[in-house]
């Protein structure tokens, strides 16, 4: 993907990455910078280039199921495999879109940020949701 930044003093960059899928998300794994004309790279020019902000839109995977929907109240409710299976598919696909995961369980299932996170530990404690460590998914399941 290539894009052109304008820096604070109005010289434009190419900036250019490449992408791999890791983990069902894309994640950028190289950057190359190039100047329109011969000015050369600084660190204040390097500092200034926000990548996430540049290609963020680019990288995300939007899928419809992160949709808000309306607020509802189940206050002690038992939830059930399915139930936990539908948090772990929004949280997964949140995370593949680069959106905060509580907030978007939240929004889909109309619940508050709090319940969210609830129903993602007990989602993470049933092994539907991979946990990560040292940048690997793997599940709570002991070897």
């Amino acid at each position: 993907m290539k894009k052109t930044f304008t820096d604070k003093i109005g010289k434009k960059w190419d900036i250019t990455i490449t992408t791999k899928l890791v983990n069902e998300r894309q994640e950028i794994m190289s950057v190359k910078i190039e100047t329109t004309d011969s000015t050369p790279i600084t660190r204040r020019t390097l500092h200034n280039i926000f990548l996430e902000e540049l290609f963020g839109d680019d990288l995300a995977v939007m899928s419809p199921i992160l949709r808000q929907r309306e607020k509802t109240s189940h206050q002690g409710r038992v939830h059930s495999d399915d139930d936990l299976q539908a948090v772990a598919d929004i949280y997964l696909l949140a995370h593949k879109a680069r959106v905060p995961v509580q907030r978007a369980v939240a929004n889909a299932q109309g619940i508050t940020i709090s319940t969210a996170s609830k129903r993602i530990m007990a989602a993470r404690a049933k092994n539907l949701i991979p946990t990560r460590s040292r940048r690997v998914w793997r599940t709570n399941k002991s070897f």
